[in-house]
């Protein structure tokens, strides 16, 4: 999924009237939503303020993320939850305009941070591959995260993101084929082959 900030850090606006301290993502609602890294869950909301549903992750560094607008909440305070661990729904609770996520971030010393960096990986998270999972278990894991939701926006994510990603995946495929080819022929064909299967399989 593509993700596009519809607020900077810091803007001020017709809906911020003092500097924004986080970012909005905008996305569908029901979006699921993960962990920017392992941490320990130190506060939930109820949804009866104005970051409406949504929680807190305190990281070992002594930094938290925080998540607002959330429609659905899947973690409780004291769970620790590990990086990329799908932690909630987005939604469209609190003060909000729209469905969207307010992703804020704090350092260790209270002041607020730019999580700009980080906001892909609260929806589509590219961390650690354990490659004991298998080929077999992230190809279940990428076709129930399609086959579940599927909508007609989600169709056109989904397209909008593989006609991205295809160009890319496409030259990391001929540049691995080109540097096998020069030890074998057919080992060049399936690495090549398979550099391309596997970059469609993590386009979330």
């Amino acid at each position: 999924m593509i993700v596009r900030i519809t607020s900077k850090f810091g803007s001020v606006d017709a809906v911020h009237k003092t500097p924004h301290t986080g970012v909005d993502l905008a996305m569908q609602e029901g979006t699921k939503l993960r962990a920017l890294g392992d941490g320990i869950v130190d506060r939930v909301f109820d949804g009866t303020g104005n970051i409406g549903k949504g929680l807190s992750i305190k990281f070992e560094d002594g930094t938290r993320a925080i998540y607002g607008h959330m429609s659905e909440v899947k973690a409780r305070i004291g769970e620790h939850v590990n990086a990329g661990e799908i932690i909630g729904l987005s939604g469209n609770t609190g003060n909000s305009t729209g469905p969207h996520l307010h992703l804020g971030m704090k350092g260790a010393d209270g002041s607020w941070l730019d999580p700009t960096p980080m906001a892909e990986n609260a929806v589509n998270y590219v961390g650690h591959i354990n490659w004991w999972d298998g080929p077999i278990t992230q190809l279940k894991g990428w076709l129930g995260e399609k086959f579940t939701e599927i909508t007609v926006d989600g169709i056109i994510d989904w397209i909008a993101d593989i006609a991205v990603a295809l160009p890319v995946i496409a030259v990391v495929g001929g540049c691995v084929y080109a540097l096998i080819n020069m030890l074998s022929k057919r080992a060049a064909s399936w690495a090549a082959i398979g550099t391309v299967i596997y970059g469609l399989f993590i386009v979330k």
